[in-house]
């Protein structure tokens, strides 16, 4: 006999045989009016699931994971996010067994490293900030940095251009995860944050540019990413490990600054390394499921985070666009 079961969870699981050429449309629920109903129709081994949400739930992103066996204490392995206000999910190429699917969302975006804060500004600059640790960026020892407004942060001096060009045409040692016309003066949008804290054991430094507005003190859509340089003087002095996060991306560009569309990246000066969609109209924005930031990854199983590792002073990562002068 083909069945179906519920198994209430965190948010929720639904478990089901995928043995079956079809399968009736089911529903998975737990008992918070403000939580979420996950409906599924299998068809082979396919599985349809339509996402109802609640009307006090306001249309957000949502991640499906997926794993075979509850008692595995194994994390759940991330399948795919849907669009904001999206409310259909496929899956194809269903294992022949058992399946649990389980609906929730994933932050990328780490907690911490917001202890200090540049003030609601346009194209400002922290001064000399200290990382903690030293570096070894390109060959560089550096052990100090400049927070700036606008998505980067640079090894020596400020930053405050805000018309993305490749990042090499700058001329300087930078780090950009979303070089763009940040703009915080509007009190809708929060503040650029930074800090210091851990991550997984290792001190860590990161500056969060999270729900920041963009240029004329607009706040109508947001921005939230996340710069965290990782210690790994563990493996040698200097070594580094690096994450760029995103969570929500919703412009990608000031009033003054329209059709040049953001940066992320980094470069010495020389050579710069950039993500595929960089400076490509709409390529990062939340409304393109196809290649933005926040549907994919890099070295990580997270939605939106992309993982960078720094040994003997050079990226050991691929995956990125290579420029050089």
């Amino acid at each position: 006999m083909k069945w179906s079961r519920e198994v209430l969870v965190s948010r929720f699981v639904l478990a089901f045989a995928v043995f079956a050429p079809s399968f009736p449309a089911s529903r998975a629920q737990i008992f918070d009016t403000n939580d979420l109903w996950l409906g599924i129709a299998l068809t082979n081994n396919a599985a349809a699931f339509t996402i109802h949400e609640p009307a006090t739930n306001a249309p957000g992103v949502h991640d499906l994971y997926f794993k075979t066996n509850l008692d595995d204490i194994q994390d759940w392995t991330w399948l795919q996010r849907c669009a904001p206000g999206q409310t259909n999910l496929v899956v194809s190429n269903l294992p022949p067994a058992q399946g649990f699917f389980r609906l929730g969302v994933t932050n990328a975006i780490r907690p911490g490293f917001n202890q200090q804060f540049l003030d609601r500004n346009d194209d400002g600059s922290t001064g000399i900030v200290p990382i903690g640790f030293p570096i070894n960026f390109f060959g560089s020892s550096n052990a100090t940095l400049y927070v700036n407004n606008n998505g980067d942060v640079t090894f020596d001096s400020p930053q405050s251009a805000y018309t993305p060009t490749p990042l090499i045409n700058l001329g300087i040692r930078i780090i950009a995860p979303f070089w763009a016309d940040v703009d915080t003066r509007n009190e809708s949008s929060d503040r650029v944050k930074y800090g210091n804290g851990t991550v997984n054991g290792h001190y860590a430094f990161g500056v969060d540019w999270v729900n920041v507005g963009y240029y004329s003190a607009h706040a109508d859509k947001l921005l939230s990413c996340q710069l965290v340089i990782i210690d790994r003087s563990d493996i040698a002095p200097g070594d580094f490990d690096m994450e760029f996060n995103y969570f929500k991306v919703q412009w990608e560009w000031g009033d003054v600054s329209k059709n040049s569309p953001p940066r992320a990246g980094f470069s010495n000066g020389a050579v710069g390394f950039e993500l595929a969609g960089s400076g490509v109209e709409g390529a990062f924005l939340d409304s393109n499921t196809a290649t933005g930031l926040i549907y994919y990854n890099l070295n990580s199983s997270v939605p939106g985070r992309y993982f960078f590792r720094f040994r003997d002073g050079t990226n050991v990562v691929t995956g990125l666009i290579y420029h050089s002068r």
